[in-house]
């Protein structure tokens, strides 16, 4: 008798798999730390403890890791919305905002990404691999916001053109942020900003969850 197949990952499948990871953290910490035009495969290999190889053989291109690394840290991203549903009800607005800033904007991986958004204005590759990946990832990060929330208006569509202007703002003070006169400023901008997205969305009724 034939034994059924099963779709476990081989123990290489789990090394190459736990090999990229090591790799795509090591990116990110140079990403973060030393910015996108110094993140070469010498800093990362010495980062990761790997061989040049190692790398290589994952990732043909500083492109192909990089945009590896960008998909990995939009899908943590939005954790803060997905940790929403019908039991534990939806994080209220000002926690929302503060929530994505304090743990997934403000945070390595946070400024990492924004090192590789700026880079695809003028890294024709990297926004090649990341292009229509990007866009699926931003339907799909407001069509899950427009599942919990709802504007002021009513209109889905609202929504969504609220949560973009929230994110956009977000990563643009990560660029602002050196430039701001002291960290108690920047609490109060962060303050202010969710208190007027709280005036401008809020948290869908439980009915309408339920109808979701």
């Amino acid at each position: 008798m034939t034994e059924p197949q099963t779709n476990k990952p081989s123990l290489q499948d789990k090394r190459s798999q736990a090999m990229r990871a090591k790799i795509c953290r090591a990116a990110i910490d140079c990403l973060d730390r030393l910015g996108y035009a110094e993140t070469t495969f010498a800093k990362i290999q010495a980062k990761a403890g790997v061989s040049r190889g190692a790398i290589t053989h994952h990732f043909p291109t500083k492109q192909a890791l990089v945009a590896a690394t960008a998909m990995q840290l939009l899908s943590n991203a939005q954790s803060p919305v997905a940790r929403s549903d019908t039991t534990t009800g939806a994080l209220p607005v000002y926690d929302l905002i503060m929530t994505s800033w304090n743990r997934i904007v403000n945070s390595s991986g946070g400024r990492a990404i924004v090192e590789i958004l700026v880079a695809c204005r003028t890294d024709v590759e990297l926004y090649q691999l990341l292009e229509e990946s990007l866009k699926d990832w931003d339907r799909s990060n407001v069509t899950l916001i427009a599942q919990f929330y709802t504007s002021a208006s009513g209109d889905p569509e609202d929504t969504e053109l609220l949560w973009s202007i929230a994110r956009n703002f977000l990563r643009g003070l990560l660029l602002h942020e050196k430039f701001v006169s002291s960290p108690e400023y920047l609490t109060r901008m962060m303050d202010r900003f969710a208190r007027m997205m709280e005036s401008q969305l809020s948290v869908r009724a439980p009915s309408d969850l339920n109808q979701g």
